[in-house]
């Protein structure tokens, strides 16, 4: 009789311990996509070049709000900045001379929008939604030397003589950009609150170019030209967000 119970008691333990098993499996089944209040952050990973990267063309960092189990809201934000300063000076002699350029650039952009997930399976949550971005970007440079001053409006000016006449490059002009997305993707889940996923969407865009001025003193503050007036560019069609998405919810 001893025997017996003990038996069925080992069993009764196993049976008891098998169904907790299984009813935590499905549980944590059930747990792996986000709920009410969740909130998930990601970023972009490509294997193929070994980069690793914010989680879209803007270089945002993106966070997603679920109002619900299938209705998110997501913001994405960036505010990128870049102040250069550089002196070549030789006060000594006769022959003295100084040169100092100052660069100057600040971007700042956000996007905001909207996703409704569907059933999909235990793991997969496939989804559609449309978000709108706005960007900006203004940028400065002046140069000085020993003769004069130029100061740069909404761009930075690189000049080179090629060997048979000098050439002026502009680099991070200013500009004004607004964009509508509209875009489907999927994450699944690998683990509880943790994901991989892609994404494409067919994009809207607009870019006002802002009017970039150059001024040289002394020269009684005469405008030596505009490199641009009022130029935009406005652009739609698909495309993809480069590389895998990897992110995790809490």
């Amino acid at each position: 009789m001893t025997m017996k119970k003990t038996i069925l008691i080992l069993a009764s333990v196993f049976a008891t311990l098998g169904a907790y098993a299984q009813t935590t499996k499905v549980d944590t089944e059930k747990s792996l996509k986000p709920t009410t209040k969740s909130l998930t952050t990601e970023l972009n990973v490509n294997p193929f070049n070994g980069q690793i990267s914010l989680n879209n063309s803007l270089n945002q960092i993106k966070f997603r709000y679920f109002v619900s189990p299938s209705v998110a809201l997501r913001l994405g934000f960036n505010v990128s900045k870049i102040d250069s300063n550089i002196n070549v000076n030789n006060p000594y002699g006769t022959n003295s001379y100084f040169n100092n350029d100052q660069k100057k650039s600040t971007t700042v952009g956000a996007n905001f929008g909207i996703e409704k997930h569907f059933a999909g399976t235990k793991r997969l949550s496939p989804y559609i939604g449309a978000d709108f971005s706005i960007t900006e970007r203004s940028s400065s440079e002046v140069s000085s030397n020993s003769q004069s001053t130029t100061t740069v409006t909404n761009a930075w000016y690189y000049t080179y003589y090629n060997g048979n006449t000098t050439v002026t490059q502009i680099a991070q002009p200013g500009y004004t950009k607004y964009g509508l997305n509209l875009f489907t993707g999927f994450d699944f889940y690998i683990a509880r609150h943790f994901f991989v996923g892609y994404e494409f969407n067919y994009n809207i865009s607009r870019t006002n170019w802002k009017e970039i001025s150059v001024v040289t003193t002394p020269s009684n503050g005469v405008n030596n030209g505009n490199a641009s007036v009022k130029n935009t560019n406005t652009t739609f069609g698909p495309s993809l967000i480069n590389g895998i998405r990897l992110g995790y919810s809490f």
